[in-house]
């Protein structure tokens, strides 16, 4: 997958806030932002252009994170991306269910920025000039 300098990051989440506040963070670090209110959007919008990143919520209307998290990676050839599972219940379950539905990390919300900074510098590619 070619990369672009500024990397692009999906935020799936059903919370405007959640999102705007994401959104605003991200993109101080130069990240393209998609947003999604919903994992079936999350999952349409993964078949359109592969983002860099996902933020995935795991509570979400219409389709779940976790949900939306299996089946992006049953088209995992055509959006090969690292998703962070966020939930607000961050729970040894939580973070299980989550890695067990395909995501490569999970942050418990409210985000920590820091360990999301150190997180998108571990998922995002050297060459994506992501933040440091």
């Amino acid at each position: 997958m070619q990369v672009a300098n500024d990397p692009s990051v999906m935020i799936a989440d059903d919370s405007e806030d959640t999102r705007g506040l994401l959104r605003h963070w991200l993109e101080t670090k130069h990240c393209r932002v998609v947003e999604a209110a919903n994992g079936q959007e999350a999952l349409d919008l993964t078949r359109g252009e592969c983002p860099d990143l996902i933020l995935m919520d795991l509570r979400m209307p219409v389709l779940d994170g976790l949900d939306a998290t299996r089946r992006i990676r049953e088209h995992a050839g055509e959006c090969n991306v690292p998703i962070v599972g966020m939930s607000t219940y961050p729970t040894k379950e939580a973070q299980s269910l989550a890695l067990a539905a395909g995501c490569n990390s999970f942050i418990a919300q409210p985000i920590d920025f820091d360990q999301l900074s150190a997180l998108l510098s571990r998922l995002l590619p050297a060459s994506a000039g992501h933040p440091s």
